[in-house]
C-alpha cells in the first residue's frame, strides 16, 4: 500500500498540481545530495590542499564518461515504467521493473571492473599534471569499488519515478548523503585519509541507498513490486529499455566524451584552473538540480500520457516544464553570478581558485535557462519513445562542435573563456535542432490520434506502446 499513496497518476485529473507535487521531492533532493557534494568539496579543500581538491576534480570527466551510458539506460527503464503504467499494463509494468534491476547489477559489474583495469590510462589521457596523478588514480579506483551499488540503486530510483513515486528515492538519497558528510569529516578531518577518505565515504553511502530502494521495491503491493526469485531479464521489457536508453545513454556520454576534451584544456592551464572550474562546476551543479528534476518529471509525465494515448496532456506536460525549467535556471543563474565570489570562497577561499571560478560562472550561469530548455526537450522526446534522432543531434552539436572548438578556437586564444564559451553554443544549436524535432511530431500525434511513424503501436491491451524512433 505505500507505493499507491505514494505514486501520481498523470494521466488524469489538473496537470500542473500534479507535475509541481512530482518534481517539488526531486527538487528538494537533487538540492540536497548537491549540497552534500558541494560539503565534501568544502571538506577537501579546507582540509586538505587545492591539489587534493584537483585530484579529485579532474575525475569528474571519467566518472561521467563510464557511467552516464549507463545512466541513459536507466533512464530508458523510467520511461518503460511510465509508459506502461499510463497503459494500466501490470505485466508490463512488472517486466519492466525486474528486468531494471537485472541491468543494473549487470551494468555495475561491467564498470566496475572497466574502471579499476582503466584509471589510470583515461587519466593520463586527459593529460593530468604528474603531481595530481597518484591521488586522482587512488580516488577513480576506489570509487568504481561502489559503481555495482551505484548502478542498481539508478534503475530502482527510475522506476519508482516512472511509476509514479518521487517521495521515496529522495528520502533514501538524504539518508545517503548525510551518512556521506558524515563519514568524510571522519575520514577526512579526522583520520587524515585525503581523497581516499573521500571515495570511502561515497562507497559506503551508495551501499545504503542501494539497500534501501530495494527494500522498497520488495515491501511495494501489486504490479510494482519486487520479487528476488523474478529478477531476470525480460525480452520485451528488455529490448524496449534498450531501443530507448542506448541512444539516451550513448548521448549522455558525448557530453562526457566532450567534457574529457575541455577538461584535458582546463588541466594544461595549471592545478589552479583545475580547482576553478571545479568549485564553479559545484555551484553549476546545483542549479542543474532544479533542471534535473524537471527533467525527470518529464519522463514520467509525458510518458504516461504517451501510454495512455493523451496528446493533449503530453504537449500541456512539456509546456509546463519548460517554462518551469527555464525560468528557474534563469533567476537561479543569474543570482549565482552575481554573489559568485561568495559562494566560491564558502568551497574554497583561495583568491585564486575565486577568480578562476568566476570566468565559467559568467559565461555558463548567465546562459543557463537554453540548457534548461534543452533538458526537458531532450526529455521528452525519449518519454515518447524517439531517442536515436536526438543522440545523433547532440553527438554533432555537442561532441564535435567542442571538440572541434578546443582544438581550433583553444589552440589560438589558450583561456579559460575561450573554453567555456563553447557550452552555450552546444546548448543553443542541439535545443533548437531537437525543438524542431519535438514540435512535428506532437502536431502529428495530436492531428493523427498517434498513429504516425514516430513510434507508436498497439499493445496487447489496445494502448499506444512505445516501439522504434
Amino acid at each position: 500500500m505505500a507505493a499507491k499513496r505514494q505514486n501520481i497518476d498523470m494521466t488524469t485529473g489538473p496537470l500542473t498540481g500534479k507535475i509541481v507535487r512530482f518534481a517539488f521531492p526531486l527538487v528538494v533532493g537533487n538540492l540536497l545530495q548537491l549540497t552534500f557534494d558541494a560539503a565534501d568539496m568544502a571538506i577537501i579543500g579546507n582540509f586538505s590542499s587545492h591539489e587534493s581538491m584537483a585530484a579529485i576534480g579532474v575525475t569528474g570527466a571519467i566518472n561521467a564518461l563510464l557511467l552516464t551510458f549507463v545512466g541513459g539506460i536507466a533512464g530508458g527503464a523510467n520511461v518503460v515504467t511510465a509508459q506502461s503504467v499510463g497503459a494500466k499494463d501490470p505485466r508490463g509494468i512488472s517486466h519492466a521493473i525486474h528486468t531494471s534491476v537485472a541491468l543494473g547489477a549487470i551494468f555495475g559489474v561491467v564498470l566496475m571492473l572497466t574502471g579499476l583495469c582503466l584509471a589510470e590510462p583515461l587519466l593520463r589521457m586527459i593529460n593530468v599534471p604528474e603531481n595530481l596523478m597518484s591521488n586522482a588514480s587512488l580516488y577513480l579506483r576506489l570509487r568504481f569499488l561502489g559503481v555495482p551499488f551505484g548502478m542498481v540503486g539508478s534503475f530502482c530510483a527510475s522506476v519508482m519515478r516512472g511509476s509514479g513515486d518521487s517521495r521515496r528515492p529522495v528520502y533514501f538519497m538524504l539518508a545517503a548523503g548525510m551518512l556521506n558528510v558524515i563519514l568524510n569529516i571522519v575520514a577526512v578531518v579526522g583520520l587524515k585519509l585525503d581523497v581516499a577518505g573521500v571515495a570511502i565515504a561515497t562507497v559506503l553511502s551508495q551501499i545504503l541507498s542501494a539497500t534501501l530502494l530495494l527494500r522498497a521495491l520488495i515491501r511495494n503491493t501489486g504490479s510494482t513490486r519486487l520479487v528476488v526469485k523474478r529478477i531476470r531479464l525480460y525480452g520485451g521489457a528488455l529490448k524496449r529499455i534498450l531501443w530507448i536508453g542506448i541512444p539516451g545513454g550513448a548521448q549522455s556520454s558525448f557530453y562526457s566524451i566532450s567534457n574529457l576534451v575541455i577538461m584535458s584544456a582546463i588541466a594544461s592551464l595549471g592545478a589552479y584552473a583545475i580547482a576553478g572550474n571545479v568549485s564553479s562546476g559545484t555551484i553549476e551543479g546545483m542549479i542543474h538540480a532544479i533542471s534535473f528534476a524537471l527533467y525527470q518529471t518529464a519522463l514520467a509525465a509525458v510518458g504516461q500520457n504517451y501510454g495512455a494515448g493523451k496528446y493533449e496532456r503530453v504537449r500541456g506536460a512539456f509546456l509546463r516544464c519548460v517554462g518551469c525549467s527555464m525560468t528557474s535556471n534563469l533567476v537561479l543563474g543569474w543570482s549565482a553570478w552575481i554573489f559568485g565570489e561568495s559562494l566560491l570562497a564558502i568551497i574554497n577561499p583561495d583568491p585564486e581558485v575565486v577568480r578562476m571560478g568566476m570566468i565559467r560562472m559568467g559565461i555558463n550561469m548567465t546562459t543557463y535557462f537554453v540548457s534548461g530548455l534543452l533538458d526537458i526537450v531532450t526529455a521528452s522526446l525519449r518519454a515518447i519513445g524517439i531517442s536515436l534522432f536526438p543522440a545523433i543531434v547532440t553527438m554533432c552539436g555537442v561532441c564535435v562542435l567542442r571538440v572541434v572548438w578546443v582544438n581550433t578556437v583553444f589552440k589560438h586564444y589558450r583561456t579559460l573563456a575561450s573554453v567555456y564559451i563553447s557550452y552555450p553554443l552546444s546548448w543553443t544549436l542541439v535545443a533548437v535542432v531537437n525543438g524542431i524535432l519535438l514540435f512535428v511530431v506532437l502536431r502529428k500525434l495530436i492531428r493523427g490520434g498517434g498513429r504516425s511513424r514516430y513510434g507508436t503501436v498497439k499493445s496487447s491491451r489496445g494502448g499506444p506502446e512505445s516501439s522504434r524512433s
